[in-house]
């Protein structure tokens, strides 16, 4: 599986592209934030992407707590851009609804990563395994382990 597979990761980006198409009529006085916004907006999708391929389950978790508070800001910016009226009310209120379902998403997945932790460990289990056994890893010639020294 691939975090694009992830319906929550399908649903941050679409909503990350939303972000993008809205706000690209905001006045040049509110370039910064736009600009926050769609920092904050890609960086939930770019979180859970590196967490998804990290080694360990506990390094996923964190990246998934990254995600929410990004989600949660791009939410404040959200808002903001609507009590400044440069976002309509109801272009702000699809948008903060897909990303309250999107938080509640991650919780779900965090809830489930947390349990999995208590329960085997940090380490994320392989898809694949690398094992030979039987196999001797003995050295063909013998190996001096003493410090070397240079003469000069």
């Amino acid at each position: 599986m691939r975090v694009e597979d992830m319906p929550v990761f399908q649903l941050f980006y679409s909503l990350a592209l939303d972000v993008e198409k809205t706000s690209r009529g905001y006045p040049r006085d509110f370039g910064w934030l736009r600009g926050q916004k769609l920092r904050s907006s890609e960086s939930v999708c770019a979180n859970m992407t590196e967490g998804f391929y990290a080694q360990y389950s506990t390094e996923y978790l964190q990246s998934l707590f990254r995600c929410r508070r990004e989600a949660r800001e791009t939410q404040t910016h959200l808002r903001y851009a609507t009590d400044v009226a440069i976002l309509q009310g109801n272009v702000s209120e699809r948008l903060l609804a897909g990303y309250e379902d999107g938080v509640q998403q991650l919780n779900n997945v965090i809830g489930s990563i947390e349990r999995k932790i208590a329960a085997r460990g940090k380490a994320k289990p392989a898809e694949y395994s690398l094992k030979e056994e039987g196999s001797e890893y003995a050295c063909a010639f013998p190996l001096n382990h003493s410090p070397s020294t240079i003469n000069p």
